[in-house]
């Protein structure tokens, strides 16, 4: 009794000293600090890391959770009769019930990936395939992992509302990439394309009539293109399955890189943009907050086609006011 009423009153004290000091971290930002573990882990054991990342959201309240705090356990795994590190005493399901205690998040997440994968009762989860978060969700309910019969529900919530599910078809060299190219946008210089001011209006993709309508969904053309305009609350995964497209193909095919939030009213192309705009588009005038990847998704331009016409690089970033090409013709010759 002695020793559980030490650890609650730890457990309690590190909790309050955490609040004071206003380090709460929003589930945002724990999934972007350790996505690329989950991916990693992934990659070692098989489990998606939409799961991974999901589960230590859940259990760990974002990492904010008086047991993840006292113990960097992100997981809630109880010691059970095998564990032989150290140990915290916590209530759960019951009053001062033994939970693991890790020396770093990261051996938190080792474990996690071992229990399932070592666990006998946890083995026919890898018979689903990597990509169906969904068999993995209702699976871990079906084998116990948790008590709340809502477990699966708020797992697949959690990805469908935080784009978990990209992360399935990643690797951990693609954050390193991302690592570089961040840096990479961090010293660039500002392009400045000496264009001329455009003649025409940009296109109104919100305003285009359909051309069909598949599973009650408009379907758009824009640049001999077809996109589909993602309504509130939507996700692109809800795109994925509707036309039978891959999540790695929408991604590529819109030049969304690897974090990216899709919102209301986004443009989504089902197939692969065109390298230059239509005939009428020659010049785009930069309009506050957008990129060459904003202004490619208008006109339905490969983004790194439309840097290169533009003889910069996709991530350089663009003066407000200034015009660029989007098409290689418009060029002038001296």
């Amino acid at each position: 009794m002695k020793r559980t009423i030490t650890s609650l009153v730890l457990l309690c004290g590190i909790s309050l000293l955490s609040i004071a000091q206003g380090t709460k971290m929003s589930r945002e930002e724990y999934i972007e600090k350790y996505a690329k573990l989950a991916v990693q882990e992934m990659q070692r054991v098989g489990i998606p890391a939409s799961i991974t990342l999901a589960q230590a959201c859940l259990e760990s309240s974002n990492g904010n959770s008086d047991l993840s705090i006292a113990s960097n356990n992100h997981f809630g795994i109880k010691c059970h009769s095998s564990w032989q590190g150290k140990r915290i005493y916590h209530d759960d399901d019951a009053k001062g019930e033994c939970f693991r205690v890790y020396d770093k998040v990261y051996d938190s997440y080792i474990d996690h990936s071992n229990f399932l994968r070592n666990g006998q009762r946890y083995a026919f989860l890898f018979e689903f395939d990597k990509n169906d978060f969904t068999s993995w969700a209702y699976g871990l309910k079906r084998a116990g992992y948790a008590t709340n019969p809502d477990y699966p529900k708020m797992l697949i919530k959690i990805i469908e509302d935080f784009q978990l599910y990209k992360y399935d078809t990643m690797t951990a060299e693609m954050f390193d990439e991302k690592d570089k190219q961040k840096e990479k946008e961090e010293h660039a210089e500002v392009v400045d394309v000496e264009a001329p001011a455009s003649t025409v209006e940009p296109p109104k993709l919100l305003e285009n009539k359909s051309i069909a309508t598949k599973r009650g969904r408009k379907v758009y053309k824009n640049n001999g293109k077809k996109y589909v305009i993602l309504q509130k609350n939507e996700s692109i995964f809800a795109v994925s399955k509707d036309f039978g497209i891959p999540m790695w193909k929408l991604y590529d095919v819109n030049d969304f890189k690897i974090g990216h939030e899709i919102s209301e009213n986004e443009i989504v192309y089902l197939e692969r943009k065109a390298l230059r705009a239509e005939s009428k588009y020659q010049t785009h005038k930069v309009a506050e907050g957008e990129t060459f990847y904003s202004i490619a998704q208008l006109y339905g331009i490969q983004a790194n086609r439309l840097a290169k016409i533009n003889k910069a690089t996709v991530d350089s970033p663009l003066r407000v006011g200034t015009n660029i090409f989007v098409r290689k013709f418009a060029f002038k010759t001296e």
